[in-house]
């Protein structure tokens, strides 16, 4: 085949494959309009964040109901989501770290206590104890925060395009707090009192803001989950 054949080929097809790539180009989204698909399908299974949400709240109804099960079952599930604790302060914190604290063997002591060491719920605990695998990682992700009376902690987030996001913030001496979810527009995705979840799908990937109100008086501390 001569020079004069290719070249009219090798045009013909880089104008192919530039139009195949301008037709793979997602279109510019509309930034105007909230970043989340509000028609989102459900997850099938609980997801990790959300687990760890069920287990706040069990937890909370075990010790309003003087129930140690219900403590050993919120620090199983716990236990079974696997965690990573990071450092993740907010925008412009530049107070000390907060130390990480192992939760489920907190909760297994309070069932105990609760119990007045009740040898069955004893040999429960233990169980759930003996059973933690060192060093798991699963799906979800806890900062650890303390925050001043009538104070709103912000932190910057990027989710992606339809995929699930989940944020969680429980306080850990209060009841104080509220979390609220931006995106980048200021649209309100979500509002929640603690313990609160948020769970959204956005329509495309971007940056979100997570704020964080301790809406009581005093000093609060508080667990930020997210997946």
């Amino acid at each position: 085949m001569s020079f004069r054949l290719l070249l009219p080929l090798a045009v013909a097809a880089g104008l192919s494959l530039t139009v195949a790539a301008q037709a793979q180009t997602a279109a510019p989204v509309d930034k105007s309009k909230e970043n989340a698909s509000r028609d989102a399908a459900k997850p099938a299974e609980p997801l990790p964040v959300e687990r760890l949400h069920l287990a706040a709240q069990l937890a909370d109804w075990g010790r309003a109901n003087k129930d140690p099960l219900s403590l050993i079952v919120a620090a199983q599930i716990r236990q079974s989501v696997g965690i990573k604790v990071v450092e993740r302060k907010a925008d412009g914190d530049a107070g000390p770290a907060v130390a990480a604290t192992d939760v489920v063997a907190g909760l297994l002591d309070e069932a105990k206590a609760l119990s007045k060491n009740d040898k069955t719920i004893v040999a429960l605990a233990d169980d759930v104890k003996a059973s933690a695998t060192k060093g798991r990682v699963g799906g979800g992700i806890i900062s650890l925060g303390q925050i001043t009376g009538r104070t709103i902690h912000s932190r910057s987030m990027e989710f992606r395009a339809k995929q699930t996001a989940e944020i969680a913030a429980v306080g850990t001496d209060t009841n104080s707090i509220m979390l609220e979810v931006f995106d980048e527009g200021g649209h309100l995705i979500c509002r929640d009192t603690d313990p609160a979840y948020c769970r959204f799908t956005p329509a495309w990937t971007g940056a979100f803001t997570v704020k964080v109100h301790n809406n009581g008086t005093s000093l609060a501390h508080y667990r930020l989950e997210t997946n």
